[in-house]
């Protein structure tokens, strides 16, 4: 009976690490975030003081960072968002979750789930930068992932 169930054992541990290795040609495509460019949108979601009063505050970014959301008005809100003490930029919704600065420098998703945590990501232009080599990195997209509010 031992030798049956050590048997049965054996064969389903050999199947699982079988299941796990690819062949060298294979490679498998990990989905990154949905935002891709920072691009204003065609149509603005107009939104008021009450609708945004949930999004702001603070978020810890994946990379340490943090990115902060207030606004001001009561009828028509006015948006901004900066990261930790960098330059503040004038955000407008894209949707009812997305917002994008009028001067295309910031875009974020933010997801409010309903058991109190927070999803999404951001995307920030890095400006082009010169290296202690003297090579230059080009300017960029960064994405980063939000980890907590």
């Amino acid at each position: 009976m031992k030798t049956w169930i050590l048997a049965g054992t054996l064969g389903v541990c050999a199947l699982l690490a079988n299941a796990q290795s690819l062949p060298d040609n294979q490679t498998v495509f990990v989905p990154g975030g949905r935002m891709q460019t920072i691009e204003l949108p065609a149509h603005r979601h107009i939104m008021s003081a009450e609708e945004f009063s949930p999004f702001r505050g603070g978020y810890e970014l994946a990379n340490g960072q943090v990115l902060h959301l207030r606004n001001t008005g009561i009828i028509g809100a006015i948006m901004y968002a900066r990261i930790d003490d960098q330059e503040e930029h004038r955000i407008v919704a894209a949707s009812r979750d997305t917002f994008v600065a009028l001067d295309r420098q910031l875009a974020m998703r933010i997801d409010l789930r309903d058991d109190g945590s927070v999803g999404g990501e951001v995307l920030m232009q890095v400006p082009a930068q010169t290296m202690a080599s003297g090579d230059i990195v080009p300017a960029h997209v960064q994405n980063m992932s939000m980890a907590s509010r």
